[in-house]
């Protein structure tokens, strides 16, 4: 079986399982089928992944949830920035490509799979202006957006009415929210 990866878009044999959310965070459904993403795409993300879940912040609502033991000693790692505008990015642009592809046909995304591949940050990225907005809306579709509700996991997206793409990404009691296009 080959495939082509949706990142770096070379053609694989992989047979991996993309975990869109990470399984950590208690996601289990919302996944890309098998091969969707190469293995060496994969492993860089986990690289970002482990920095932004191993944050104090993210195990302490980790920990609030049960899904870590709250005696389990796990070494904290102070993530950067440039750690959780990875982290979301991948999770959007995964996200999309899984539930709202007719949003990959709206909007370039290209600078965000750039920011993915290469890691050069968007200059929109820190565009916060969401003074007139047009929509909100669940990026995983109903059975997904209720599984990760139940994880105390929410993902949207928000479109302003001069076509600026944003996405926002919650656990339990943490945000973030980005620009993507």
């Amino acid at each position: 079986m080959t495939g082509i990866c949706i990142i770096c878009e070379r053609e694989h044999s992989d047979t991996t399982i993309e975990h869109i959310i990470p399984r950590s965070l208690g996601n289990i459904h919302y996944i890309l089928p098998k091969g969707k993403v190469c293995s060496q795409c994969n492993h860089r993300f986990s690289k970002y992944e482990n920095r932004v879940l191993s944050s104090k912040t993210f195990l302490r609502e980790r920990s609030k949830l049960k899904l870590i033991k709250p005696t389990t000693q796990i070494l904290s790692y102070k993530a950067s920035r440039f750690d959780y505008q990875f982290f979301v990015s991948k999770i959007a642009y995964e996200a999309i490509y899984k539930s709202q592809s007719d949003l990959m046909e709206n909007f370039d995304l290209s600078l965000i799979k750039k920011f993915i591949l290469e890691g050069k940050v968007p200059e929109f990225f820190e565009d916060k202006n969401l003074r007139e907005i047009a929509k909100i809306k669940s990026i995983p579709r109903w059975l997904n957006a209720f599984r990760l509700k139940n994880s105390k996991i929410w993902l949207y997206y928000i479109i302003t009415n001069d076509r600026r793409l944003f996405v926002r990404f919650q656990f339990s009691n943490l945000q973030l929210m980005y620009r993507i296009a």
